[in-house]
């Protein structure tokens, strides 16, 4: 079972076919086709269908691709950890990031990390928890800086606290109960989440629950953080809750507005989520030390 291999099947997932994949590892087709079939050997089983339409994976290929990212992402990490323990800041960092964390503590951390460490590459990518947990256990992804329940963490991740995240409820400037004091006044409003149920967009649900009101009257599910505020700003019909970081670099921020709610709302806990058995490298401990370091500044 060759390194190489598990790379390609990881690239052939990520760009949809074998002779993109060739060519991304600057291979002949023929060749990387002949590895593959190596492997299928060693593993009797078909990992891939091949067809007029492109490549897909079988069941035993998508069963083996969750080990291949795993093995890929982690002798990635061991080269680059050996790497910066002789000296050499190289390698790559990946990581996902909340809209709030991405719009406030990761800009300046990462101007410090990278006059500190130029050679290294950071890959940064939208996401929140739970729906980047796969790409976590997985081992695409080192870690991710993002709200979560740490009741709900799942057990081969680990949360590590940074700080708790203000969020506001927004309405258009039009809509009619702009104004209002009370979560109770917003009870038969049109509600947009920005996550499902228990994820960070959907906090409005914890804080009718904690005031004793019933569920929100939920009518769209927008998980862009990009579009979000401008659906909201298209109608006054519409009421969502966002970080506030979000509402005030918003480019529609002059057609929204603060709904000034006197009841508490819930603060999301920031945390870095990572799997508990993989360690970080050298770098991205330093990156994470890097944002915990303006995260302090902001208590």
């Amino acid at each position: 079972m060759r390194l190489p291999t598990l790379q390609a099947l990881v690239l052939i997932e990520e760009l949809g076919s074998i002779r993109a994949a060739a060519q991304s590892m600057a291979l002949t087709q023929p060749a990387l086709t002949a590895a593959i079939q190596q492997l299928e050997a060693e593993l009797k089983a078909p990992l891939l269908v091949r067809s007029k339409k492109g490549v897909t994976f079988t069941h035993f290929g998508q069963a083996f691709l969750r080990h291949a990212k795993l093995m890929v992402g982690q002798s990635r990490r061991a080269q680059d950890e050996m790497a910066q323990l002789r000296g050499h800041w190289e390698g790559t960092i990946k990581l996902a990031v909340s809209p709030a964390i991405g719009l406030g503590l990761l800009p300046q951390a990462l101007r410090q990390f990278t006059l500190q460490h130029p050679e290294v590459k950071v890959h940064c990518r939208d996401g929140l928890y739970p729906s980047i947990a796969p790409v976590i256990r997985d081992g695409t992804l080192d870690f991710a800086l993002t709200p979560v329940h740490r009741m709900d963490l799942e057990s081969d991740l680990v949360a590590e606290p940074l700080y708790s995240s203000q969020v506001v409820i927004v309405s258009g400037v039009s809509h009619p109960l702009s104004r209002a004091v009370r979560l109770a006044q917003l009870q038969d409003c049109a509600w947009v989440l920005s996550s499902p149920s228990r994820g960070p967009g959907a906090v409005i649900e914890e804080a009718f629950q904690t005031h004793g009101l019933g569920m929100p009257r939920v009518t769209m599910l927008c998980e862009s953080f990009l579009a979000l505020p401008a659906v909201v700003a298209a109608s006054d019909q519409w009421v969502t809750t966002m970080p506030r970081i979000l509402f005030e670099n918003s480019p529609f921020k002059d057609q929204l507005c603060i709904v000034p709610i006197e009841d508490t709302l819930p603060s999301p806990l920031i945390c870095t989520v990572r799997r508990h058995d993989l360690p970080l490298t050298p770098a991205a401990m330093q990156l994470v030390g890097w944002i915990q370091h303006f995260a302090l500044k902001r208590l």
